[in-house]
């Protein structure tokens, strides 16, 4: 039964986290995806705030997973309830941050020597068991097995869903002026489907300017508010306004 997300009511807070809240409604199976204004390092020491990232987020995340449905990539996104709060499929979520990575660069390139800015012979998928007080510890696929987090065919999945939204977001970047270094999703389950979750956005992937190099990434917090604005509003129009046609989609006022 179709549901109108406009008659969707916010109830109880369901998670309060970094960049975003969670909310659960009126309806069982949706929740509202609502942005903040904050901006997180690395080290997690200092946030600071800019000003229209929620919406900037918000607007970006709901064009790029309606991209994602145009071929087919099951996501957890329903719909934009307003200019920084999207509906999402409420998830049984796998405990994984799963990164994609292209270009060896930050703690990678450090980690295994590799010169930052050298492109890799083939995609690199990597699992990070989601646990803060472990400090989110890379695990590979039996770790989730003997934790009895998922199954064999799941991850098999979840590499296949990996691998296809890196093709396609490498891409869809790429036509943006912006090479795709690397990536963080998250997946989880719903009625027996798997579904791509979280959200994508400048907190989520690491971006470099195929002209200029400028690095679009938590190295972001080096410049001043101001700066840092002027970069996410530049982000916001090559995302949604691309030079090319082929990549326009309607997007729902």
């Amino acid at each position: 039964m179709e549901v109108s997300i406009k008659k969707l009511e916010k109830e109880h807070l369901l998670i309060d986290g970094h960049v975003k809240k969670l909310y659960t409604t009126s309806h069982p199976d949706y929740l509202l995806m609502e942005f903040k204004n904050d901006l997180i390092p690395i080290d997690g020491k200092k946030t600071t705030r800019i000003r229209g990232k929620a919406q900037i987020n918000a607007d970006v995340s709901s064009y790029i997973y309606q991209f994602l449905d145009s071929y087919h990539i099951p996501t957890h996104y329903v719909g934009k309830l307003n200019d920084k709060v999207l509906v999402v499929r409420k998830l049984n979520m796998i405990p994984v941050f799963v990164v994609t990575r292209n270009i060896s660069a930050g703690s990678f390139a450090k980690s295994f020597r590799i010169p930052e800015g050298e492109v890799l012979s083939a995609p690199i998928i990597e699992f990070y068991y989601k646990n803060e007080k472990l400090g989110n510890p890379m695990v590979n696929e039996y770790h989730l097995y003997a934790f009895a987090q998922s199954n064999q065919e799941e991850i098999r999945l979840v590499q296949r869903l990996s691998a296809k939204i890196n093709a396609v977001m490498k891409n869809f970047f790429e036509r943006r002026n912006y090479n795709l270094v690397d990536f963080k999703m998250e997946f989880g389950r719903a009625d027996g489907k798997l579904y791509a979750g979280d959200e994508i956005t400048l907190d989520t992937c690491r971006l470099w300017d195929i002209e200029t190099g400028r690095k679009l990434d938590k190295e972001m917090l080096h410049n001043s508010d101001g700066e840092n604005g002027k970069l996410y509003l530049e982000f916001r129009q090559r995302i949604t306004h691309p030079r090319t046609k082929d990549d326009k989609i309607k997007v729902p006022a």
